[in-house]
């Protein structure tokens, strides 16, 4: 099972109740959000990982902190994200494209800004341990070469399949708005993970 299998199906599913019920939100609501915020997540996770430096630093945080364990209770995990560790992991991912993504979050899904924020916050180590875990099926380890492989065949076939939302993410995730996002990349890695 590939992770667009893993997110789209059961793990999707429950991440979704889980962020309706967490947050007081209509579940159709919640699916929107999810919608957006997934490939958001994962196109910003790819594009840090798109240098040795970058990916090397992801993979530590996921053997480390996000290995597929906290999937096995995501109201926990969820309240851990709530607790800050969400957005924490946040702006690592967003290197401060934060408010881009939460503002189209909000827009696409129809939430309030809090609520959208919130619903990154919980859905940003459950993809970490999506990845964690996905590493460790395809693998029987966490490595670099395996997660970059998973980002990049998700992005590839999120490309394929959602073009205009895949631009639309491009753009919210380029932080200094010159419609590069490898160059954003650099500034990211300094921090990342540490």
């Amino acid at each position: 099972m590939d992770l667009q299998q893993l997110l789209g199906g059961s793990l999707g599913q429950e991440a979704t109740k889980l962020i309706s019920s967490q947050l007081g939100i209509d579940e159709t609501q919640a699916q929107s959000a999810v919608s957006m915020a997934l490939p958001t997540l994962l196109s910003a996770l790819n594009n840090n990982a798109s240098t040795n430096e970058g990916a090397a630093a992801l993979t530590n945080a996921i053997a480390n902190d996000h290995n597929g364990s906290g999937l096995s209770n995501l109201s926990e995990l969820a309240q851990s994200a709530l607790g800050g560790q969400g957005a924490s992991i946040l702006q690592h991912i967003l290197g401060g494209a934060e408010q881009n993504v939460s503002s189209a979050v909000s827009q696409n899904a129809g939430l309030s800004a809090g609520q959208s924020s919130q619903v990154l916050q919980i859905l940003a180590p459950i993809v970490l341990n999506a990845l964690g875990n996905q590493s460790q099926a395809n693998a029987g380890g966490i490595n670099v070469n395996t997660i970059t492989s998973v980002l990049s065949s998700f992005v590839g076939n999120h490309q394929q399949q959602a073009p205009e939302q895949q631009s639309i993410i491009s753009k919210l995730i380029d932080r200094n708005n010159d419609g590069n996002i490898a160059d954003d990349v650099v500034g990211i890695i300094g921090k990342f993970f540490k």
